[in-house]
């Protein structure tokens, strides 16, 4: 009834039982391809059925999910799936977290077999491990690991390997948002004293006075810098994952965005080219990707390592006598100033280049509630019993 297919395509045929049968090679979860048997009780139905094992073939899907156990689907799901769907970097800390701490736990259960118990008892002995750092592993992070989860199971459902995402029925613990530590005035002004006279001032102060993140500012060229119109671009970050620069595109499309820079940050950024210069040695080479004009290279002509920056910090902090903190507390610095000088959340927002307001006005809820406070103030001084 039905002519040759292309080899392993297969073809339906009717059995001596009066069903019909189609043969077609497919990938097995381990990556290997298998002759598997299909039947139906009319040529129409074995057929549809043949040819949805092409169609998963095509996409890449394994068959036979009823012998797939976890680890075999995730490390399918992120070679495949997860891999297009992230950002290098965090696809880089998915790899990790299910490398770390799903795989070792859950990676021999079968696919179709996995409880919402099992998942449970993953978030009880995930309470108790520690991480790299040695310190019991927080709940933000067993939140980030549920959450890794969770995805790589939603595509299994529609995949249709799987009839349920069992990480959904089971709840993370409760995490308490990371508390922020901006630099007082006076700290910002101690620091910025010691970092102007560091070949690096002038990403310092787009730091602090922009709230740039560490990989934004890293990634600048001066083809995103207008010294004239006095603007900068925010157009790509760059990134050092597994010992390799990474450039990508920002963190979303609020992150595109185009700031006006501070008189003082112009000043540094004009210098910036004749630091380059003297600090150049040896042969200038720049990495795969790399654009050819980045405002901060390495003495190689490279793009600076993040933790190089992170060392720095650190130095200048020393050096300045103030307490230590991170290098992304910068941006918060700018982010709360600013506020507290009157700046309004959604100025803030663009700035920063958050996704939504609401990231806003949940990371610095603390300096928006002390600006009501003064607003309220301001109308006591306008219609209260004094005024």
């Amino acid at each position: 009834m039905a002519g040759r297919e292309r080899n392993g395509m297969g073809t339906v045929v009717k059995r001596s039982d009066g069903r019909y049968q189609a043969a077609v090679y497919v990938l097995t979860p381990t990556g290997h391809r298998r002759r598997k048997f299909v039947y139906g009780r009319t040529w129409d139905e074995a057929n549809d059925k043949r040819l949805e094992l092409l169609d998963n073939n095509r996409k890449g899907v394994p068959s036979e999910s009823s012998a797939m156990r976890l680890d075999e689907y995730l490390t399918y799901w992120l070679d495949h799936i997860a891999v297009h769907d992230l950002r290098p970097s965090t696809f880089a800390r998915y790899r990790a977290l299910v490398r770390d701490y799903i795989t070792p736990h859950l990676g021999r259960k079968k696919l179709n077999r996995l409880s919402p118990s099992d998942v449970r008892g993953l978030m009880a002995t995930l309470a108790r491990t520690k991480g790299k750092s040695g310190r019991v592993l927080s709940p933000r992070t067993i939140q980030f690991i549920h959450a890794v989860l969770r995805s790589a199971l939603q595509h299994a459902v529609r995949d249709e390997l799987i009839g349920r995402n069992v990480a959904k029925l089971v709840s993370p613990p409760r995490a308490t948002p990371p508390e922020i530590t901006p630099l007082s005035p006076e700290v910002a002004r101690k620091f910025l004293r010691v970092a102007n006279t560091h070949w690096l001032a002038a990403l310092w102060l787009i730091l602090l006075t922009t709230g740039l993140r560490r990989g934004e500012v890293l990634g600048l060229t001066w083809s995103d810098v207008d010294l004239d119109a006095g603007t900068l671009r925010v157009r790509r970050t760059v990134q050092k994952l597994d010992g390799v620069f990474v450039f990508g595109e920002p963190k979303s499309a609020r992150s595109r965005r185009v700031l006006t820079l501070p008189a003082v940050c112009l000043a540094a950024l004009r210098r910036q080219p004749e630091i380059n210069r003297g600090r150049a040695a040896g042969e200038q080479r720049r990495v795969d990707g790399q654009p050819a004009d980045l405002v901060f290279v390495s003495t190689s002509g490279q793009p600076i390592d993040p933790r190089s920056v992170n060392r720095a910090f650190d130095r200048l902090l020393t050096k300045a006598e103030v307490p230590h903190s991170r290098v992304h507390d910068l941006r918060h610095t700018c982010a709360t100033l600013l506020l507290a000088e009157g700046a309004s959340d959604r100025e803030v927002m663009e700035l920063l280049g958050h996704s939504s307001i609401g990231i806003t006005m949940n990371t610095y809820a603390h300096v928006l509630d002390d600006s009501k406070r003064r607003m309220a103030s301001r109308m006591d001084g306008l219609f209260g019993e004094g005024g």
